[in-house]
């Protein structure tokens, strides 16, 4: 008798395990998919295009002019790129001379930080493209988002090594 207690105890425990974790799966589940509505942010280097779409409510006019944009953003943002990686290039070149001067590190450094500004000033003219094909009530609405979409376009910020690492594991020194 006593083991047919326990049998019952037993299978009782586990229909309610089995429960929890179906219920437990729903929720997750269904947690995801809530996450995808209007008004929310796209993850970081998710596609701020249709984030911007939208939440600025473009017309199919406006959203082929936005996607224009976007095409000649990216292609300026390439070249911009690949004339920043070859001054960097170029400057730790000069790691090879035995004696380099600090003007002329300077003057390498100079070229190779002279991108960003580039690239930061191409992004506000996009920008303020996008923002011109907008109307009244758009344009308010872009004011209210643009910071959050500009953070979103960033690169994600690595914030040491990762769990469980200590920044001091890796190689020996020498190695």
């Amino acid at each position: 008798m006593n083991n047919l207690a326990n049998n019952r105890w037993l299978s009782v425990l586990i229909l309610v395990l089995l429960t929890a974790n179906i219920v437990t799966l729903a929720l997750l589940w269904t947690q995801n998919k809530n996450d995808k509505g209007p008004g929310q942010l796209p993850q970081p280097g998710g596609q701020v295009f249709e984030f911007l779409t939208n939440e600025l409510k473009l017309d199919a006019t406006q959203e082929e002019a936005y996607k224009k944009l976007r095409e000649e953003h990216q292609a300026g943002i390439k070249d911009i790129r690949d004339d920043q990686r070859k001054a960097k290039e170029a400057l730790f070149e000069l790691l090879k001379q035995p004696n380099v001067s600090d003007s002329l590190i300077h003057a390498y450094s100079s070229r190779a930080a002279a991108p960003d500004q580039q690239l930061d000033e191409f992004t506000f003219r996009h920008f303020q493209k996008l923002r011109a094909i907008c109307n009244t009530e758009q344009q308010e609405k872009f004011d209210e988002i643009i910071q959050d979409a500009l953070k979103r376009m960033a690169p994600p910020k690595h914030m040491g090594p990762p769990p469980g690492k200590s920044p001091h594991d890796g190689p020996p020194p020498g190695q």
